[in-house]
């Protein structure tokens, strides 16, 4: 099989697998999200622990290889870059409706309270704690910029990946390290997946398009890398380590500051043994990435 084959496979695998794990999560109709919320937390709690592994254990070295004095620097200014416009979303499209909804909010966790100091003995017979480390209040997702960060970040790295596939002239090298990139590519295009169910639960058509746009990045990237023998010089380039860790940082927020406070949140006075479930569904996620990195991404190099 000659390279050019083979970057034709991994192209095709690559695009339909990606496409494929990222609408996976549309096979969950709305009655069983319905009838099985913890079950739908648990699987986004475990895509919060993929994207904590690709972030920090898979992609911040990549960046401190080529970059070693500035990768924590660009993984920060990632972090900071999403964050700000993250607030400047709420700055700019705050409505009135948004103000009646925190308003509400504001109601309700008042009653919380109420219902808390009732049932204050029974908490304590039970061993409760008083002073809790957990917040009960939802992060705000009325805007997107969380889901337009995260999206950008995979499809900067999936181009990234693509490009590396690409300027390998061994069919050996490509298969190799397409089996690398297949490895974890469709884990988290399953967790974008239900990332974007959990955003945008009845706007199939964005879910598509998200999915599709994050597919396209690495089949991009291995068109360029084949079709210009110039783009080699990219590969020694500071651009590819400065976008690698800013992508880095903004999958660090999008895990840290809205996916898993969110479930926590959400499950913490609901059910028991929520946080301890939760917490071995983020480990299994960190886990698995962290062991598909180590050994598929260092056999291929």
């Amino acid at each position: 099989m000659e390279a050019v084959t083979a970057r034709a496979i991994s192209m095709l695998a690559l695009g339909i697998g990606s496409f494929l794990s990222g609408m996976l999560p549309t096979c969950f109709s709305e009655r069983t999200r319905q009838s099985h919320p913890f079950l739908i937390s648990c699987l986004l709690c475990f895509g919060g622990g993929v994207l904590l592994s690709t972030s920090l254990v898979h992609m911040l070295p990549e960046t401190r290889e080529k970059l070693p004095e500035y990768s924590e620097v660009m993984l920060c200014l990632g972090f900071f870059t999403v964050y700000l416009v993250d607030e400047l979303s709420h700055l700019v499209y705050k409505s009135n409706s948004h103000r009646q909804e925190r308003r509400d909010v504001g109601e309700r966790s008042s009653l919380l309270i109420r219902e808390r100091d009732d049932g204050e003995l029974r908490e304590r017979h039970d061993g409760g704690s008083e002073l809790c480390h957990v917040t009960h209040t939802e992060p705000c997702n009325k805007n997107s910029s969380s889901v337009v960060g995260l999206l950008s970040a995979l499809f900067i790295h999936s181009v990234l990946e693509g490009l590396a596939i690409g300027l390998q002239e061994n069919t050996t090298q490509v298969l190799l390290l397409f089996a690398a990139v297949a490895s974890h590519k469709f884990v988290v295009g399953f967790c974008l997946g239900a990332e974007l169910c959990e955003n945008f639960p009845s706007r199939i058509c964005t879910h598509i398009f998200c999915v599709a746009l994050f597919s396209m990045g690495s089949v991009a990237g291995i068109a360029v890398g084949s079709g210009l023998e110039s783009v080699t010089a990219l590969k020694d380039s500071v651009a590819v380590p400065i976008m690698q860790g800013l992508a880095a940082g903004t999958l660090l927020y999008v895990t840290v500051s809205e996916v898993l406070p969110r479930e926590r949140a959400r499950w913490h006075e609901r059910k028991r043994s929520a946080g301890i479930l939760q917490l071995i569904s983020v480990g299994t996620g960190f886990v698995l990435m962290y062991l598909t990195t180590q050994y598929l991404d260092h056999d291929a190099n």
